[in-house]
């Protein structure tokens, strides 16, 4: 198999691995337990935009590696990276703050790889739903999700169960 295929569907296979292995029933049960914003999607509507993101950056990553563009492979392994990187924070902390405040630093590395791919006109429109949607549907709903659940200090938690 060629390098760029094999280099995209490992990282794309082994980042969404991680990402369903960092999610467990009961963080689920957690989010689902929160007060939820209106825009709230079902589980299956989150796990469809999931297997769309993971399509998607495959195909950039393949993409930029096929180019030999090291600049906007980087940015494409950063973004699968800090993808699992923000479920941690959100799940494993189970903070809504993180959340959002995660969501904001991922969109960082997240326009430089829109950047990057801006003369490679198929990636570009390819990433550009993904960051329209983080942009238009993950931080205003992290915001909300915030706003209504806003977190409570674990040890004031831990502290209220004695």
């Amino acid at each position: 198999m060629p390098r760029p295929f094999v280099t995209a569907a490992g990282a794309t296979l082994v980042a969404a691995g991680a990402g369903n292995a960092l999610i467990s029933k009961d963080d689920l049960n957690w989010l689902y337990g929160l007060r939820q914003p209106r825009m709230q999607l079902p589980l299956p509507g989150f796990a469809a935009v999931g297997v769309v993101y993971y399509a998607l950056l495959g195909c950039v990553l393949y993409r930029a590696v096929d180019r030999r563009d090291s600049v906007a492979t980087r940015l494409a392994l950063v973004v699968l990276v800090l993808n699992e990187v923000w479920n941690v924070g959100f799940f494993g902390r189970r903070s809504v703050r993180t959340g959002f405040f995660g969501i904001l630093v991922f969109l960082v590395p997240l326009a430089a790889l829109q950047i990057a791919v801006a003369k490679d006109r198929r990636s570009s429109v390819l990433l550009a739903p993904y960051t329209a949607w983080v942009i238009c549907y993950d931080v205003p709903w992290t915001l909300q999700l915030w706003r209504l659940n806003p977190d409570r200090p674990q040890a004031c938690a831990a502290h209220h169960r004695e």
